[in-house]
Parts: C-alpha cells; sequence; structure tokens
C-alpha cells in the first residue's frame, strides 16, 4: 500500500478539532464537516489522511492519551506512605494533568460513555487502548493494597474495587467541572480533594470510632 504524505502542520490541527468535537459531541453526533471546518481543512484531506471516520477517532484517542503520558510521572505519588496518602496524592495530581490537558480529559470520559455503542471493530480497539492505559497504575495501587494490613475475610481484589470506584467517580466529577470553565486552577477543586480524603480514609480506616 502507497504510504500517505502528510503536511504535519494540517495533522496537527486536525487531531486539535477532532479532539474537542469528539469529546463535547461523542463519536456518532460528530461530522467530519465539523471537524474539517474547525481544522481549516477540506473533509476530503481527512480522508485522505486517516481513511475514515473510525480510523480518524482512534487516531485522536491515541494522541490524546499520549499527550496526557508524555507529562506523566508516577514517582510524584506512588512513594507516599499508606492508601489514603498515596491515592489522595494520585488524584491531586491527576487533578493537575486534568486542568491542563482538560480536552484530552473530555474525550477520555466520552469515550468510555460511548463505548457500548461504538461500531464493532472501533469497540474493540477502545477497549484495547483504555485496557493498556489502566495496567500500570493498576499494578502500582495493588502492590501498595498487598502492603497493607488486612482484617480476615478481606482480600487485595475487594479493596482494589472500591478504590477504583471512589477514583473514578472523581475523574468523571472533575471532568464535568472543569468542562464548565468555572474551575481554573487546582485551587479551585479543593472541595473535591477534600471530599476525597474523606472517603478514602473511610476506606483504609473505617468510620466507626475506635
Amino acid at each position: 500500500m502507497k504510504k500517505v504524505v502528510t503536511d504535519p502542520q494540517k495533522v496537527t490541527r486536525i487531531l486539535q478539532a477532532a479532539t474537542d468535537a469528539f469529546g463535547q459531541l461523542g463519536f456518532a453526533k460528530t461530522k467530519t464537516d465539523q471537524i474539517a471546518a474547525t481544522a481549516g481543512v477540506s473533509k476530503g484531506l481527512i480522508f485522505h489522511y486517516f481513511g475514515n471516520k473510525q480510523a480518524l477517532y482512534l487516531d485522536t484517542f491515541k494522541t490524546a492519551y499520549q499527550r496526557i503520558y508524555a507529562h506523566m510521572d508516577p514517582h510524584q505519588w506512588q512513594d507516599a506512605p499508606g492508601l489514603a496518602a498515596m491515592m489522595s496524592a494520585a488524584v491531586k495530581y491527576e487533578m493537575k494533568l486534568q486542568l491542563a490537558f482538560p480536552a484530552e480529559y473530555r474525550l477520555m470520559m466520552q469515550a468510555y460513555a460511548d463505548l457500548p455503542h461504538f461500531p464493532q471493530p472501533l469497540q474493540q480497539q477502545i477497549q484495547q487502548e483504555t485496557q493498556a492505559i489502566s495496567v500500570e497504575a493498576n499494578r502500582i495501587f495493588r502492590e501498595k493494597i498487598e502492603q497493607l494490613p488486612r482484617r480476615q475475610g478481606i482480600s487485595v481484589d475487594d479493596i482494589f474495587s472500591v478504590v477504583s470506584a471512589l477514583i473514578a467517580q472523581q475523574t468523571t466529577v472533575t471532568t464535568q467541572l472543569i468542562a464548565t470553565g468555572k474551575y481554573r486552577n487546582f485551587e479551585d477543586l479543593q472541595a473535591v480533594v477534600d471530599q476525597m480524603n474523606r472517603q478514602l480514609k473511610i476506606v483504609e480506616h473505617g468510620f466507626l470510632p475506635d
């Protein structure tokens, strides 16, 4: 197959326009005409570069994640003492990334919502990408949980499921708040951080008095 020669600047504009459109409207409602107009290119050029809408979405998703991943540093939080302290540090760190890359995070959240409705080939590809994204973070969290003393009958999987649900909820809430445009710095999200800290302390220490 002949390799397609592309203009890097036009590719960048297309992917940025696609990140915004797919993140705001989702896969089904986004029109390539809209992406082309925003990027200042023709619709035909988009199909020439990417082949079809599904391929454009997949490339957009991968590019958005790579932008975030390039700035990730697990050492910022993985060495914190105790589960609650580590998760709190991780949440704060992720919030700062969300503020730095709001469009990319919005696309990630929309992709999770769209997943059951994607065409089958795209659904499988996005599932593979999201699984790869979570592997390293999950490994670090599980190792920390395994080091903690646990009551009899409580497994690592039990704790991991609860903590993962809290983090997923926080990510969704933060993404929605940032999308309103009213939350522009970390201090604006302090109430969310405080709530997460309380929830994590409940997970680690329970809520009954000693």
